[in-house]
């Protein structure tokens, strides 16, 4: 899937951040800078993290406007900025990002998040909720089952681990962050997309019931890649929506071509398995 986009053509890799962790800095942009009208409104977890709720409590998570859109209804979910949290993802984030996409129920509409050095560009926890109309290749891809809710991408140019929810949300927040705190621990970048997509295993093959997936892909540091890449392999892009800023490139670009650029952020299989086992 090609997406023309209006944002800013820049790579924007990240160079001189050498670690994911880089602590929160209160003088640079942080999402506590927003003004007012900016916000759209508060939100709060069900008890059981099925579902949001408005809230007007001053400490709560925010849905705040986005203002370099790639999509209609896109949306900066904010996990109680106020804290000032860094960009490492939180089993709560994770959990924010799951009720958010359970109660809007709407297939077309994807939650994503990058770390630092993944292409992060705000350095203040958040996740972006955006829209787009085409199932995307990540969302029917083979996987390979490793154990309980977890399994892996099969024949995918980026490895990543797949998750579904099965009965229970924060059973499956906290399996997704299981793999992502091994990640971390490691330094290693990573990107996560919460969507709607096939049975991992089994189901109606002609007409699958929709579940929810969760993919994290652990990937090579941005600044490591080149500095001219016909897009940046983010979230979107690592999920198949390939965001290009460019007419003529949007007009020549191959199927090889996006292949082979998102090869570049595949983490090397070695260290891969060494996660993965």
């Amino acid at each position: 899937v090609s997406t023309q986009s209006t944002g800013s053509s820049g790579i924007n890799a990240e160079y001189g951040i050498s670690s994911i962790d880089q602590p929160f800095d209160a003088s640079s942009f942080n999402f506590n800078k927003v003004t007012e009208k900016e916000v759209l409104c508060g939100v709060e977890l069900s008890a059981d993290a099925d579902c949001v709720s408005v809230s007007m409590d001053a400490s709560s998570s925010l849905i705040a406007v986005n203002d370099s859109p790639i999509s209609e209804q896109h949306v900066l979910l904010l996990p109680s900025p106020k804290d000032c949290l860094n960009q490492v993802l939180t089993k709560e984030a994770i959990e924010l990002g799951l009720s958010f996409l359970i109660s809007v129920g709407d297939p077309d509409t994807r939650i994503v998040f990058n770390s630092l050095r993944a292409f992060a560009s705000v350095n203040h926890l958040h996740l972006h909720a955006y829209q787009c109309s085409e199932m995307l290749p990540v969302e029917s891809c083979r996987v390979e089952h490793i154990a309980g809710c977890c399994y892996t991408l099969s024949g995918y140019p980026v490895p990543g681990f797949v998750f579904q929810l099965d009965t229970d949300t924060q059973d499956l927040a906290q399996s997704v962050f299981t793999v992502v705190k091994l990640l971390q621990d490691r330094n290693i970048p990573q990107n996560m997309m919460i969507t709607f997509g096939d049975p991992c295993l089994g189901g109606n093959q002609d007409n699958p019931v929709p579940v929810i997936r969760v993919m994290v892909w652990p990937v090579k540091p941005s600044d490591e890649l080149p500095h001219t890449l016909p897009f940046r392999p983010a979230v979107c892009e690592l999920s198949g929506n390939i965001l290009l800023h460019d007419r003529a490139l949007f007009d020549s670009l191959t199927e090889q071509e996006v292949e082979e650029t998102l090869q570049l952020a595949r983490l090397d299989d070695e260290v891969f398995q060494e996660v993965v086992w």
